[in-house]
């Protein structure tokens, strides 16, 4: 799972990891007690979502000297377009096939992902989908999220190919990168 999200790790006994200076230790439950730091993170507890397993290990590794902040970047269409930025640093990029696939993530991160400040910014590029998708956040997050809606003018990449949803993916980015207006 590390190697799929592009982290690099080495592998060691608990009693190696007990004495090593890694920022983040991965373990049993088990072997968590024969380790004894903060820095653990026990694998029994990882989600089954790898981005949020990723934004676990990056908060371990960056603690407290970056601002808390999750921001998604939603680009609304057939293809929705997600970007998740998490302590400056960008999570993933995704594309979600159906309005409630996105809804289903966007509310998978928001709970799973602890973060002192939340914005979730909707591009307004296809209304109906956008008033969908920030409909259902406000209602299930009420003030405890952001929801910003987003000019999209300029998001999207002058290209008639669309490639496994890279321009979906890269407009969501700029969404989520742009100050909106709350909804």
């Amino acid at each position: 799972m590390l190697k799929n999200i592009g982290l690099n790790f080495d592998s060691m006994l608990p009693e190696e990891a007990s004495l090593s200076d890694a920022k983040v230790i991965i373990t049993t439950k088990r072997e968590a007690r024969i380790i004894n730091k903060e820095s653990v993170i026990v694998y029994s507890e990882i989600n089954r979502y790898p981005i949020v397993f990723k934004a676990k290990i990056l908060k371990s590794m960056i603690g407290k000297l970056q601002d808390d902040i999750l921001i998604i970047g939603v680009d609304p269409g057939h293809r929705i377009g997600i970007y998740i930025l998490y302590l400056h640093d960008e999570l993933e990029r995704t594309v979600q096939s159906s309005t409630r696939d996105a809804v289903k993530l966007i509310t998978i991160l928001l709970k799973e992902i602890h973060a002192k400040e939340k914005i979730v910014r909707i591009g307004d590029g296809h209304a109906p989908i956008a008033q969908c998708i920030a409909y259902e956040i406000k209602t299930r997050f009420r003030n405890k999220v952001r929801v910003e809606l987003v000019d999209e003018f300029g998001t999207s990449r002058k290209s008639s190919s669309n490639r496994r949803g890279i321009r979906d993916e890269s407009s969501a980015k700029s969404i989520a990168l742009r100050k909106g207006y709350m909804l």
